[in-house]
Parts: structure tokens; C-alpha cells; sequence
């Protein structure tokens, strides 16, 4: 997680220092509607600071969602009964709760840096689209490079997989509750199943996420396999450790879609004449 917040702290200075420079050099060597599309895009730099500032509120949300499951925290085992932050409750409402927030943090950031990346560095109808802001699994997982070298493919390729999941976990806990339709999320309601998968619900999160082995490994992962938490069936070691995939993939693509479009303009604005 302090890999990919650190690197939006320097890909937003390099961004702004972008901004800066083509305000001051504006419309003296290329024409104006150059200048103004950079300054459009480079003035991203607001958002992709200010994302910066979600990291505690997901740190938090996340050492939430642990503590329901300490022992100083458990008031009547027979009973169900937590305790998060100061309210006691059930267990399953407890784990509802600490989970949408996590979740939701979490897909906040996700979702503001797919913005930033698809304006920087997709196709127009991506880029300049005022209604819909781009989307990671959407637009950048798809069959169509928006993204240009062949990006997409090697998301796909490398991040495939843990990126799906985390947003189908993100979208089932915020939009469907504890089911979607008649299928429930966990294997049961008490504090001794915890956030073990129900089995439906594995079968259904793997149709829906294009679950494939090759040689024992699951496709579209970076994950060894020796490592992989999705065969333990916990959705705390599964978000724990596909998010961190999908931090390591935000972080890589904010360098690249920041420095590829910091590099346009240092290609084309300082141009040298014959």
C-alpha cells in the first residue's frame, strides 16, 4: 500500500511541474488548442494529489474490519456478539459493516487513479468522454488496446484475475448485501466461520471473473501458486493480498501514463527549428 501512495505523491509533482511549465510557455511555438489540451490534462495533478489523502481513511477501514475478529473484541461468543469500535453487535452485521467501508475506500482510490490514467494515456473516446469517466476493469481490461503498446494485454495478462475478483467482492458487498439473488457471500453468520466463502459463492465468483488454471496456476496472476490465498477461501487473505496486486498494477500504470505524457509534451513543446 506505501509503494503505490508514494508513488502517486511523485507522479502528482511531475505532474504539476508539467502543468506549470506549458501555462508559462503557452502558445509560443505551437498552436493554441496544443497548449490547452495539455494544461486540460496536466491540470490532473489536483486529483491525483489529493487521492493521496484516502490512504488513512482505507488504513483505518482495514484495521477495522481486523478487529472485529480479536478476542478483546468478541463480548459472547455463543452469542455472536462484537464489538466494533464502540458498539457492540452481531457478528455478521459487524463484518458487513467494517467490510463495506474497506471496500469502498478502497475502490474510491482505484477509481479516481483509472481516471486520471485513462485521461492521460487512452484513446479520445476514452480520454475526452465528459459523461463517463474511465473505468479499470471496464475500459482497461478489455479486447481493445484504449490504452496503446499493447497495454490492455498485458493488464489482462498480469493482473487480470485479482483485479476482477476485488471488484466483484467490491460491487456484491456495496450493491447486493449479504446474497446476490440466492447465493449468500459467506459460509455462515457466526464468529467461528468468519469470512470464509460460501462454496456457491466461489463457483459464482469464478464464472463471473473467467477462472482458469494452467498447470495448477490460476491465469492472469501474478501470484505464485505456491502463495495463492484463493484456494483458502478467506475474504480477508483474499483482499489482502489481491489488492495489494492491484496496488503494484495502479502504481506501475500512474508512472507510465504520468511519464508518457510528461514526455509528449518534452517531445513536441521544445522542438529544436532547422
Amino acid at each position: 500500500m506505501a509503494d503505490l501512495k508514494a508513488q502517486i505523491v511523485r507522479s502528482a509533482q511531475e505532474l504539476q511541474q508539467a502543468w506549470a511549465m506549458v501555462k508559462s510557455v503557452s502558445g509560443t511555438e505551437l498552436p493554441a488548442k496544443c497548449y490547452e489540451n495539455w494544461i486540460e490534462k496536466a491540470s490532473l495533478h489536483f486529483v491525483l494529489d489529493s487521492t493521496g489523502n484516502l490512504f488513512p481513511a482505507r488504513d483505518t477501514a482495514w484495521q477495522n474490519v481486523l478487529s472485529i475478529i480479536v478476542p478483546e473484541n468478541i463480548v459472547d461468543a455463543s452469542q455472536n456478539r462484537v464489538r466494533l469500535g464502540s458498539l457492540e453487535m452481531e457478528f455478521a452485521v459487524a463484518r458487513h459493516l467494517a467490510l463495506t467501508s474497506y471496500v469502498a475506500v478502497t475502490w474510491a482510490i482505484y477509481d479516481r487513479l483509472s481516471n486520471v490514467c485513462g485521461r492521460l494515456a487512452a484513446v479520445a473516446k476514452i480520454a475526452q468522454n465528459p459523461r463517463q469517466n474511465p473505468k479499470a476493469c471496464e475500459d482497461f481490461l478489455g479486447d481493445k488496446d484504449l490504452l496503446g503498446f499493447n497495454t490492455h494485454q498485458h493488464l489482462k495478462d498480469a493482473y487480470g484475475w485479482p483485479l476482477k475478483i476485488s471488484y466483484k467482492l467490491r460491487n456484491w458487498i456495496l450493491h447486493e448485501g449479504y446474497s446476490e439473488g440466492d447465493i449468500m457471500l459467506f459460509s455462515g453468520d457466526s464468529i467461528a466461520d468468519g469470512f470464509l466463502l460460501h462454496p456457491r459463492s466461489i463457483d459464482h465468483l469464478q464464472k463471473c471473473c473467467n477462472y482458469s488454471q494452467d498447470a495448477g496456476k490460476i491465469d492472469s496472476s501474478c501470484v505464485k501458486d505456491s502463495d495463492e490465498s484463493w484456494m483458502r477461501r478467506d475474504v480477508l487473505e483474499i483482499l489482502s493480498q489481491y489488492n495489494s496486486e492491484v496496488d503494484a498494477m495502479f502504481s506501475s500504470l500512474v508512472k507510465w501514463s504520468v511519464a508518457s505524457f510528461t514526455g509528449q509534451i518534452a517531445a513536441f513543446a521544445a522542438r529544436d527549428r532547422p
